[in-house]
């Protein structure tokens, strides 16, 4: 992918002798901009430097090389700092991080990546889990999901994962009255009575985790996991090495992304990996798509909202061109508060939105948000029916969408695909 336009630009400060565990923390963060497909960042050594202490820092031949000051300087698109920012944040022992606005005007990156002839599990993993004893609250579980926006906590025993906990263990079998990616659109005193409930119901892990969870060795060859993900309907899984021990987790997105950096240049590199990514996204999508007018009411958008497993909603105008997009999560975000508790109800349960009391009735009458128009976004994307898998999964990973909506040649809407479909077309035969 080319950078030219509109960019950030990243400095961060370090201490030449800083640590992240037992590694030189410019080196992690270099590794982990690497493998998180940053398009490049460059490490610089100062000769001279003083920080918040006060004392200068200058090379001698006792310590020449042991506290200087280093600069790992990164440039990307908006988006791809704006993902990975806050994991750099984290990593960061002590210094200092600033953020520029930049105009990329010449950028000619090399037609490929070099990757291994068989990429493996444990090429693409995140090797910073976090992970739950069986005894950990439930309330913790959450707490953590907030927090780092995980999607899924190994519950280990010994460094030997016994167990997952996912949204739906907690929904299902944890009491939680509202998924958790729902819960960032509640505001602090309704989030506070929710983690109250959940922690006077004294549920630890062990009694709404899945247990056996599906695992992939770290040396499994990238089919092979997009082939388990795919067959069982996972969105991530734990990385095991020879000893069963956790050594990191693997998502749906982390595979797509591979795919998505393999995919750019000449090279046969899709080949090697045994992916597809060549066939027309009219092979993969799905036409079932449920779709709203500007005027739609309400009750009508939930009931589509609702109606697929994708948890939202096209706008579509004239002639069946996309104008908007509606996600549970906008709907929330977007309603007065007196209307959220029938919301919650209509979202998690799957039924038609409705006000049990006269309060959420007279919220609605003075509601703002009342028509499809006032709900939905212009963030999305879309592409056409023979665009390539390869190109529709760089868009939507480039954005962070988790749908894209797919149009005829004539700009009117046929379709749509989201993360699952296109893992689905890598992995096919067909």
């Amino acid at each position: 992918m080319e950078l030219v336009g509109k960019g950030k630009r990243v400095r961060i400060y370090l201490s030449e002798g800083g640590k992240v565990g037992y590694q030189s923390a410019w080196l992690a963060i270099l590794e982990f901009l690497r493998r998180e497909n940053a398009q490049g960042a460059t490490l610089v050594r100062g000769v001279s430097g003083f920080g918040s202490t006060g004392r200068i820092h200058t090379p001698h031949l006792v310590d020449v090389a042991q506290d200087l000051p280093v600069i790992v300087e990164w440039i990307d698109t908006p988006e791809t700092v704006e993902r990975l920012l806050p994991r750099v944040k984290e990593m960061m022992p002590r210094g200092l991080i600033t953020v520029d606005a930049t105009e990329v005007v010449f950028h000619r990156p090399n037609p490929i990546r070099d990757l291994p002839a068989e990429l493996t599990a444990g090429d693409v993993m995140s090797d910073e889990v976090t992970s739950v004893t069986k005894d950990a609250p439930v309330s913790q579980v959450v707490e953590l999901m907030l927090g780092k926006q995980y999607r899924a906590i190994p519950v280990v025993e010994e460094c030997v994962p016994v167990g997952i906990i996912s949204n739906g263990d907690l929904v299902r079998k944890g009491g939680l009255g509202v998924r958790v990616d729902l819960m960032r659109a509640l505001d602090k005193p309704e989030l506070r009575d929710v983690l109250a409930q959940l922690t006077a119901s004294n549920k630890v892990a062990a009694d709404v985790m899945t247990p056996a969870p599906v695992t992939v060795h770290e040396r499994a060859p990238l089919p092979q996991v997009a082939e388990v993900m795919t067959n069982r309907r996972l969105k991530r899984l734990p990385v095991v090495d020879d000893h069963g021990a956790i050594v990191g987790m693997v998502s749906r997105v982390d595979v797509l992304r591979t795919a998505a950096a393999s995919f750019t240049g000449e090279a046969p590199v899709p080949s090697q990996m045994e992916l597809a990514g060549d066939v027309p996204l009219a092979r993969v999508m799905r036409r079932d798509i449920p779709t709203v007018e500007r005027e739609t009411p309400l009750p009508q958008v939930f009931q589509a909202v609702v109606s697929t497993r994708l948890n939202r909603v096209f706008v579509v105008g004239s002639g069946r061109r996309v104008v908007g997009e509606i996600t549970d999560a906008e709907l929330l975000d977007r309603l007065t508060p007196s209307l959220r508790p029938s919301a919650l109800r209509s979202l998690m349960h799957r039924l038609p939105f409705a006000h049990p009391t006269p309060e959420e009735a007279a919220g609605e009458k003075h509601a703002r948000a009342r028509r499809a128009e006032d709900l939905m976004t212009d963030d999305f994307v879309t592409a056409t029916e023979e665009t390539l898998l390869s190109d529709a999964i760089a868009r939507m990973l480039k954005g962070n969408y988790k749908t894209l909506a797919v149009t005829d040649t004539g700009g009117r809407l046929v379709g749509g695909v989201d993360r699952a479909d296109l893992l689905h077309g890598l992995v096919s035969r067909d």
